[in-house]
């Protein structure tokens, strides 16, 4: 008899039940995984929808770029206050900078003895040791102001006679009252240049006399801000005379003052350096008003003062021929917003920006995302743009046009 076909079915029976228990396994399996794809795509956060520029982020402003061209020696440089430099020409170098040395000694002495405008400071006596550091200085043609013993000079009339007629010995005077010696006093000037990274400037004393007081144009056009930033100060040097208690009515020594514009600072000469003068103006660009700082330094030849003037006022005339005025319109198309689909909403400013510049100068312009939803809403707030010119920086609000959506399901399926 053969053997039973009852084992054989068996385990046909069994191994059949393994395959459907495998692949009931297998199909749960892939179902689960099925069911967490999908719920890792439905909640899952996508990432963030990006702010994109859509105009150039570097420009260069269009026309002829000033030039300059000082004589063999000397320095010119020219800026926008507080903005940046416009032109620079010349070897940087060290130059003996004269009675420009006392727009410093005037920053000292207010730094130490603050003054509001309408103040006039502390009364100052006139010693005999004044009256003689006069006449010596009178004897050796140097640039004095007459005094007397017993005279009181307040602080403001102090620092009025050292500015406008250039006042040697006043600003001697003031050097001695603040820090006791001209030693003290230039090591006082020599602190607050480098705090001020006046790093190729150098004080000797307190009115410039001293050919070792050197500085260079770069340097000057730097102190120019800060003075002129003082309002004291940039009241002085604006005034064409002054009259004092014993010297009488002095003129300022600025020829150019009330010229093109100019309404400081300070001229200078010594036989070693040069004619010298750093000045400031005010011009008018498109309604606008521009203050200007400029610095003039090494003029030589028969009249190097004047020659220096001459200098100062070409400089504001052509200077203001380049200024121009960089803007971006309000609500202007400057960006896009894309979500993570790709699907881009135009993107414009909440005002428009303009700020000064000139021939040449580049203006740089960035965005500042700000964090935002996948869904975002026509007209929301969806960063900032910022458009800057060396110190100068304008911002407005970036907003959205359109109604930005969140990715789609196929797009969240494709992408974990």
């Amino acid at each position: 008899m053969g053997r039973s076909p009852q084992p054989r079915v068996y385990r046909a029976r069994r191994v059949g039940e393994k395959l459907r228990r495998r692949a009931s396994l297998v199909g749960g399996l892939v179902t689960t995984l099925v069911l967490a794809w999908v719920a890792l795509a439905l909640f899952r956060s996508p990432p963030p929808p990006r702010l994109s520029l859509t105009i150039p982020t570097r420009s260069t402003i269009s026309g002829a770029a000033l030039v300059l061209h000082p004589p063999l020696g000397a320095q010119e440089a020219v800026a926008i206050d507080g903005i940046g430099t416009i032109a620079i020409a010349g070897e940087q170098s060290p130059n003996p900078i004269a009675s420009l040395t006392k727009v410093m000694s005037a920053l000292v002495v207010l730094h130490d003895h603050p003054l509001s405008l309408g103040e006039s400071g502390p009364r100052i006596a006139v010693t005999a040791a004044d009256v003689a550091t006069y006449r010596l200085e009178r004897s050796e043609s140097d640039s004095v102001v007459a005094v007397r013993v017993g005279e009181r000079l307040s602080e403001l009339q102090a620092l009025e006679a050292a500015l406008i007629p250039s006042g040697d010995n006043i600003v001697q005077l003031l050097a001695d009252w603040d820090a006791g010696s001209s030693d003290a006093f230039a090591a006082k000037m020599n602190d607050l240049a480098r705090r001020l990274g006046l790093h190729n400037t150098h004080y000797a004393g307190p009115s410039g006399v001293n050919p070792a007081t050197v500085s260079t144009a770069a340097d000057q056009l730097r102190l120019a801000e800060v003075a002129m930033g003082n309002p004291v100060f940039a009241g002085i040097v604006g005034m064409p005379q002054v009259s004092l208690p014993v010297a009488g009515l002095q003129y300022n020594v600025d020829a150019d003052l009330g010229s093109d514009g100019i309404n400081g600072i300070k001229t200078g000469w010594v036989p070693q350096g040069g004619g010298c003068f750093l000045f400031s103006a005010e011009v008018q660009v498109k309604g606008q008003r521009v203050s200007l700082v400029g610095a003039v330094l090494g003029e030589q030849g028969a009249t190097p003062v004047p020659s220096a003037l001459d200098v100062a006022r070409e400089l504001v005339v052509s200077t203001e021929k380049t200024i121009r005025v960089a803007q971006i319109a309000a609500r202007s198309t400057v960006a896009t917003l894309a979500d993570p689909g790709g699907r881009p909403v135009s993107v414009i400013t909440s005002a428009g920006l303009s700020l000064l510049a000139w021939n040449g100068a580049r203006v740089q312009v960035d965005v500042r995302p700000r964090p935002v939803p996948s869904a975002v809403p026509a007209g929301s707030r969806v960063g900032t743009i910022v458009m800057t010119l060396g110190a100068e920086r304008r911002t407005a609000a970036l907003i959205a046009t359109a109604a930005l959506k969140p990715p789609s399901l196929a797009w969240r399926l494709t992408h974990l």
